[in-house]
């Protein structure tokens, strides 16, 4: 028996070659978020976000077309098999928009992981934050990306590498293992001053 994959479609493909900047690719990213744009690079066609994140779309697409493009982000939870933290891990060009994110995150108590690629070279600078903790293991959000991580999430689509590869790598965590809105109140915050100084037309 023959298995039939599903493949990004045409207008998605056509879509994400056509990015040239990170303002792009947030705004086609946003788009995902919300569902107008089915495929993301990156992943099988198709692939929507997860279902714990449903309610925190708007702040996700809001901070994508503010000009910080999230890579991956999860909601906290705390049971007895999983323990999550709130965490949002992207990338941002504008020192306006990077000044406001870490600033406020940094008012707000959360944890905060800069890097850019470079920093993938060299070990010890590397670390990130524990976001996750099972019984089987731990999961990390901010490790340095180097080139070949971030062509790895834009795959065969060398103007987003290009895009992406001088961004500043941003990556913020709740402080707990717990379902807080502290993380999404605060990106909602930092991104929308963007957006209100930066109207789009």
């Amino acid at each position: 028996m023959r298995i039939q994959l599903p493949w990004m479609s045409r207008t998605d493909r056509a879509r994400w070659r056509s990015a040239r900047t990170l303002a792009d690719l947030g705004r086609l990213t946003a788009d995902w978020w919300e569902g107008s744009v089915r495929s993301l690079p990156g992943h099988r066609a198709g692939h929507r976000p997860h279902p714990a994140l449903a309610a925190h779309v708007p702040v996700l697409a809001a901070a994508n077309r503010a000009g910080f493009l999230v890579a991956t982000a999860q909601a906290g939870l705390d049971t007895s098999r999983m323990r999550q933290k709130t965490a949002v891990q992207g990338f941002a060009t504008d020192p306006d928009l990077v000044r406001r994110l870490v600033g406020a995150a940094e008012n707000a108590g959360l944890g905060v992981v800069l890097h850019d690629w470079y920093d993938a070279f060299y070990a010890e600078h590397t670390g990130g934050i524990t976001v996750t903790r099972t019984p089987h293991g731990t999961g990390v959000f901010g490790q340095a990306l180097g080139l070949e991580d971030i062509k790895a999430l834009w795959p065969r689509l060398p103007h987003a590498v290009e895009a992406v590869v001088p961004a500043l790598q941003i990556t913020l965590a709740d402080p707990d293992f717990s379902s807080s809105d502290l993380l999404w109140h605060m990106l909602a915050d930092a991104t929308r001053s963007a957006t209100e100084r930066w109207p789009r037309g």
